[in-house]
């Protein structure tokens, strides 16, 4: 049994899911086309991740934006002349961990919204911040409204998106890491993880 549409990682490509999730997602969706975001980044197969595509956001969140580029000279040279003129402009390379390969993390702020692009040299479906969020969502949909609420909450006292969603199920070890591995289940192998009935 296949995830339905909107849960199956096709669902969250482009601006239209996050214009439909909830009045700061629609912002910063129209941020997005105005600034053509996207578009500039097209050859870096770009995906917006986090918690504005699913509704979990907080006052501080960001527009997060995955991109593949497996040069990242060029890449931060493109950077420096498509965005460098926007508000608080930084870029800075973060060295490889034991898990993500070495990454370009470029931030700025656009029309008052804090956009930060990740890029790295990886396919972005297959990121963590890709697959943290598909696996996020698809949690979301079987706990229900209630759980996604003590998700928020636990994001209001500081708690980060992956650590609180670890906390409220009760998983051990990375957070980061036991996250990614419930991607590969189905819907009733999730329920039946999770133990619960599903929506």
């Amino acid at each position: 049994m296949d995830w339905p549409e909107g849960l199956d990682g096709n669902s969250f490509s482009g601006v239209a899911r996050l214009a439909s999730v909830s009045p700061r997602g629609a912002r910063a969706a129209e941020i997005l086309d105005h600034h053509q975001l996207l578009d500039c980044l097209v050859a870096y197969q770009p995906e917006i991740v986090g918690t504005l595509p699913l509704a979990i956001d907080t006052p501080e969140s960001d527009i997060d934006i995955l991109c593949n580029a497996p040069d990242l000279t060029a890449f931060s040279e493109l950077s420096d002349r498509t965005f460098g003129h926007f508000d608080g402009y930084r870029l800075h390379k973060r060295p490889a961990t034991s898990h993500v390969a070495a990454a370009l993390v470029v931030r700025f702020e656009c029309d008052g919204l804090p956009v930060e692009i990740f890029a790295t040299d990886c396919p972005t479906r297959s990121q963590y911040g890709f697959v943290h969020m598909l696996i996020e969502a698809r949690i979301l949909f079987v706990m229900g409204e209630e759980f996604a609420s003590q998700v928020r909450e636990l994001k209001q006292s500081g708690i980060k998106t992956e650590p609180a969603f670890a906390k409220l199920l009760g998983l051990s070890g990375d957070p980061y890491i036991e996250l990614a591995e419930l991607v590969s289940l189905s819907p009733p192998q999730l329920c039946q993880r999770l133990g619960v009935g599903g929506n």
